[in-house]
């Protein structure tokens, strides 16, 4: 077990190392991008990496306070789901029109994940980090495919 300060200087070396490991590649735009503050440019819409002591997840998280607008954000994601998982290359992903996080934020977040990985285990990063970049480089590649289909619901 990790006493606080350490535990802080883990995940800020986990994160650092991270933004390093993937800082090499450009978004789908060819455009360079800091993924660890990835700007969806559309308000309230959210890709977000997550790891703790039993799995890591990359996630894309609705947040609008207003749930018939975040059910509307749901549901354009759904008529576009089998783009999405052609373009992610991947089924695994989990649809949940409502979750809540730990803060009792509730959202519809659209995610995927690993387990058996721990952030204070180093040599599990091996596993986390191309995972976190795989998704996340594929999630990039969608949005700027479709950005603009949600862009169109803001207005």
């Amino acid at each position: 077990m990790y006493g606080k300060e350490e535990s802080i200087a883990l995940r800020k070396l986990f994160w650092t190392s991270f933004g390093k490991y993937i800082g090499h590649n450009r978004n789908a735009a060819g455009r360079k991008i800091k993924w660890l503050n990835y700007r969806t440019g559309v308000k309230n819409i959210y890709f977000r990496l997550e790891v703790d002591k039993r799995k890591a997840r990359v996630c894309i998280d609705l947040q609008h306070s207003d749930e018939g607008i975040r059910t509307l954000f749901y549901e354009q994601f759904l008529e576009v789901k089998t783009v999405f998982t052609d373009i992610t290359r991947t089924s695994e992903w989990i649809w949940l029109d409502y979750y809540c996080n730990e803060y009792n934020k509730e959202m519809s977040r659209i995610y995927v994940e690993i387990e058996n990985v721990n952030l204070y285990d180093k040599s599990t990063w091996n596993t986390i980090f191309p995972f976190f970049s795989k998704h996340l480089l594929a999630v990039d590649e969608f949005w700027e495919e479709f950005k603009d289909l949600f862009k169109e619901l803001e207005k």
